[in-house]
């Protein structure tokens, strides 16, 4: 087990690399996150120790009682012989939770043979699921603003930013209770089982998943948007073909 006195530590320049490798330069919202960690040192370890790890400034101390908060960038990197999960956590109160989790364990391998790297930060409307390469869902909430994503085949929802370009991850429970809520359904064999929402997307209007994101969204105080009702009441005229919708016949 380490020391305190192991910490503050430099953030090394692999592990620079690798969370680099979620903060694509070009997009805003991830940039920022890039200068805050270049500005940062490791000071400490996270709740689960090891991999699991808290950045911060020097004069900063850990606390663990609270919570993680919420994902703000997740991807892996796929080698010859094992594979790296990143993920890095919404900054709060000035630090930032990052684990760098190798699968399996592998400290006596000495050279690591590349084959694929994909991430959630690099995705822009129209483009297929940076996991798979499946199709993605499409649901405009406010043109040119934000598009709420699904992908069926991984089983993950983000909304997309066009100012920040950020694709905020989406946890499926709490956003699937305010969907029953807003179609008032209780029959527990529905109700009571998040992972039909990706199994029957089909049944739901962009309207209904729209209301229940806000809801949400107010609800968890996740993101400061400037989102109502009213902006994904849109013409059809005003739709970009481009993005897929699903509605209920």
């Amino acid at each position: 087990m380490k020391n305190y006195s192991d910490f503050p530590r430099p953030i090394t320049i692999k592990e620079i690399e690798y969370l680099f490798s979620l903060l694509p330069v070009t997009k805003p919202g991830y940039k920022s996150y890039r200068e805050k960690i270049n500005s940062y040192s490791v000071i400490g370890e996270g709740r689960f120790g090891g991999s699991n790890l808290i950045l911060g400034s020097n004069q900063d101390t850990t606390d663990l009682s609270t919570p993680s908060s919420p994902v703000f960038a997740f991807g892996k990197i796929e080698f010859e012989s094992t594979s790296l999960d990143i993920t890095i956590h919404e900054e709060e109160y000035n630090q930032i939770e990052i684990d760098l989790s190798f699968t399996p364990e592998i400290s006596s391998i000495q050279r690591l043979n590349e084959l694929k790297r994909w991430n959630y930060s690099d995705w822009n409307p129209g483009d297929k699921n940076p996991e798979d390469n499946s199709e993605v869902n499409e649901f405009i909430l406010k043109q040119d603003c934000y598009v709420l994503a699904v992908s069926t085949s991984t089983k993950k929802i983000w909304l997309h930013d066009f100012l920040s370009g950020v694709n905020h991850l989406i946890p499926l429970t709490n956003f699937y209770n305010e969907l029953m809520a807003i179609k008032k359904n209780r029959d527990p064999e529905i109700a009571l089982k998040p992972p039909r929402f990706f199994t029957e997307l089909n049944s739901y209007s962009k309207e209904e998943l729209g209301t229940a994101f806000i809801s949400y969204n107010k609800y968890m105080k996740r993101l400061n948007l400037n989102l109502k009702i009213e902006d994904f009441y849109l013409p059809e005229k005003q739709i970009n073909k481009k993005h897929f919708f699903f509605r209920r016949k």
